[in-house]
């Protein structure tokens, strides 16, 4: 029994990572680390389900099949080769994960150490800004909207444009790009979740917590050494505000925002205990985007009567894997669910936007749309053309100030602090908060300094600086 036991864990596993490379592109052990030290509160049961379908079934038929093949085939009765059968499937697993999750690499990483934020890492608090103006900002997280849903004249893949309305918002608009298209930055380690990409773009650093026995909860201090743009925006007068579909809690989200601006947390929760919510209301991670942005023509009105400047950030999540959520507003134009929910997304950011740009407070206001991270749904992609590079949308609409060259530049998410805080008009002495740079401006990126590979082989490498200072605050090192 306890054979079978063992075969059935063994094959489960295996269909496991199998499961999780088709359904999640991002196979790295920093986003794996990161998720285990977390609370994960809020995660939607739907991809649970998906993991057990596609999983248990089969891991429980070849257990059958394996277990038949080793007691039944004629060599049981020359020797005793079951545990010899069964020690190399074992270790044959563990060889598989060992590659797949890049385990090796990550121990080789962490015996080197780098030096990236020693010699380029600039401290927000140490740097000049002049607010000319109080510019409001909405800044819309998008999950997983990336520039390969658009089709192949306007920087996509696709044939289908499925993001017609965002492609034309970023023409109409700035859109930052690697190419002389629409495009995006370049994907770092530690930015490709979604609290990774707020940390990055508002931050200005991945995200890349050690394993560790200690585990994170609600009130666990959370970068403690950095110094945000909710921060800096709360020191100038600001009213942050976050409004997101999901548990706010989950990944430390909540942690971040509470700690670095002050914000007010809208989230599932807290929406309930204020009656915005019916108490048995539960849909995919929370409630669906059309409720998002309804909630946010609310609150954006509240926040505009008052005399302080707003940060409004908001945070979508119909769009995430495995499938995305199909709600009441979605039209059923194509065969992929995934595409459906996708065209549905694009269309309701579009008619927000519309809808800002009537207010009497539009003058004023920056809208900044970024995707979060590109897409971790896998068997979406299978069809790309293998040269083709995939990044983030990123549109900034109503900015203060024109960048000198938007297109064809190298450049990561974090790049994207400094960026922000310039289309409100702000200036930078220097151009650089964190580890990025104003892309308004004519600073090189690190990426475009040293190159994409290296800037992600330092940042992937040991930093006691970014341990000891930026996790935990403490003055020497």
């Amino acid at each position: 029994m306890s054979l079978i036991i063992i075969l059935f864990i063994v094959m489960l596993v295996i269909f496991s990572i199998l499961w999780g490379n088709r359904t999640f592109s991002v196979k790295t052990l920093n986003q794996m680390i990161y998720h285990m030290v977390v609370p994960c509160d809020g995660t939607d049961e739907g991809i649970f389900k998906d993991w057990f379908l596609n999983c248990a079934p089969p891991a429980f038929l070849t257990t059958l099949i394996g277990v038949f093949l080793l007691y039944k085939t004629p060599l049981v009765f020359l020797f005793d080769y079951q545990g010899i059968c069964i020690t190399i499937l074992i270790l044959g697993t563990l060889l598989y994960a060992l590659i797949n999750y890049q385990i090796i690499t990550y121990v080789f990483d962490m015996v080197r150490t780098s030096k990236l934020y020693e010699e380029h890492y600039v401290d927000p608090q140490n740097v000049e800004l002049e607010f000319k103006e109080k510019r409001n900002l909405i800044h819309i997280y998008l999950e997983s909207v990336e520039n390969t849903y658009l089709s192949k004249e306007d920087g996509g893949q696709e044939g289908n444009n499925y993001i017609k309305e965002l492609g034309e918002l970023a023409k109409e608009n700035i859109n930052f790009s690697h190419s002389n298209k629409i495009g995006g930055s370049y994907t770092i380690e530690g930015t490709q979740w979604t609290i990774a990409s707020m940390v990055a773009q508002e931050a200005g650093i991945p995200l890349l917590f050690p394993l560790s026995k200690d585990k994170y909860n609600e009130n666990s201090s959370f970068l403690s050494g950095c110094y945000t743009l909710g921060e800096i925006l709360e020191k100038q007068g600001y009213q942050n505000r976050i409004l997101m579909g999901s548990d706010a809690n989950f990944g430390c989200t909540s942690n971040f925002y509470k700690q670095h601006g002050n914000f007010k947390i809208e989230d599932t929760t807290s929406l309930k205990k204020e009656g915005r919510l019916p108490q048995d209301y539960h849909v995919f991670w929370g409630f669906e985007d059309k409720k998002v942005f309804e909630f946010a023509k609310e609150d954006l009105t509240e926040m505009a009567k008052s005399n302080q400047p707003f940060c409004m950030e908001l945070v979508t999540i119909d769009t995430h894997t495995p499938d995305g959520y199909i709600c009441d507003e979605c039209k059923h134009e194509y065969d992929s669910q995934y595409a459906n929910v996708i065209s549905c997304q694009s269309r309701q950011v579009e008619a927000f936007v519309r809808w800002c740009q009537k207010q009497e407070w539009y003058e004023n206001t920056t809208i900044v749309i970024t995707g979060d991270h590109k897409s971790m749904s896998e068997k979406f992609f299978k069809h790309l053309d293998k040269n083709y590079l995939r990044t983030p949308y990123n549109c900034f609409i109503n900015s203060a100030i024109e960048p000198p060259q938007p297109k064809n530049r190298k450049f990561a998410i974090f790049d994207f602090y400094p960026t922000i805080l310039a289309s409100l008009g702000v200036k930078i002495k220097g151009e650089h908060l964190g580890l990025g740079t104003n892309l308004f401006s004519d600073e090189k990126t690190l990426l475009e300094k040293y190159g994409v590979k290296k800037i992600n082989s330092e940042v992937a490498k040991y930093s006691q600086f970014y341990r000891k200072i930026l996790i935990n605050k403490q003055k020497n090192v």
